[in-house]
Formats: structure tokens, sequence, C-alpha cells
């Protein structure tokens, strides 16, 4: 099956203009055309797509995708080994950010739970704290949470 630019960019959840980005930037092989001039997208260009998508929504950058892509397209075996590498490094990068992200997490929860118990009083000291007064409380709760 084959899509037009409009549709693998919907198929992909990217607009018309990003698929035009890859293409320009040379994330992609050539994109065949018709005979109108109009991009036609194979089902082996949506897979690659995907995958460049996929890099570029983790925080790749272009030049590494430009490198991955290069490096891909050059294929053999004397490539297989910095392809691993380019993608171990970079899915090194995506777990540290995950983690930075739990971590930031946690405390927007601890937060949403101190307004949760701000709402919940009737204590007129806890429902009209100034924003210093939020922050100190806030804080000793995030002390108190580290100590459990």
């Amino acid at each position: 099956m084959n899509y037009t630019a409009s549709e693998a960019a919907k198929k992909l959840g990217l607009t018309k203009d990003g698929l035009r980005y890859y293409e320009k930037e040379g994330l992609v092989p050539a994109i065949r055309r018709n005979d109108a001039g109009h991009r036609m997208y194979s089902e082996s260009d949506i897979e690659w797509l995907y995958l460049i998508r996929c890099l570029r929504d983790t925080d790749m950058p272009i030049a590494k995708i430009k490198e991955y892509v290069s490096l891909l397209l050059q294929g053999g075996s004397e490539s297989l080994s910095k392809r691993r590498t380019i993608l171990q490094e970079h899915q090194d990068y995506i777990l540290k950010k995950m983690q930075t992200y739990q971590q930031l997490s946690q405390m927007i929860d601890q937060k949403i739970t101190f307004y949760d118990h701000a709402l919940e009083s009737k204590d007129p000291a806890v429902t009209c704290m100034n924003y210093n007064d939020e922050w100190e409380q806030f804080k000793s709760l995030i002390r108190g949470a580290e100590n459990d």
C-alpha cells in the first residue's frame, strides 16, 4: 500500500512539513513520487519514518540520527558495531532521563498530596498559606518522606 504525504503524516503523527524536513535532512531514503510529482510513501518508508520519529521523540539529535542512518544505509557487518553503539548510548540516555522524570514525578505527587490535604483541611492556617509558608510546609513533608 502507498500513502500520500497527508496520509503518511497522519499515520505517523507528524506534519507534512515534518516529513519534508526529515527528507531534506537526509534521514529518509529517496521517497518515490507519482506521475504528478507528489511523494508516495510505501509501508517500508512508513516503518523507516517511524524509527526516525521514535529517535527524535526520545531526543536523539538530528546529527546523531544522520550518522545512524548513514551507517544503516551503508549496511554490512562493518557498521553493525557502530549502529549498536549509537542505539545503546541513546538507550542509556533514555533510561537516565526516565530515572530523572521518575524522581520529578514523585516530587509532583508529593505536591499534589500537599494540596489535597490543604483542600481537605478546615484550618485557615493551612488553606490561607502564602507561598513561603507553603514552601516551608512542603519541604518538611519532603524531608519526612525521605526519612521514611
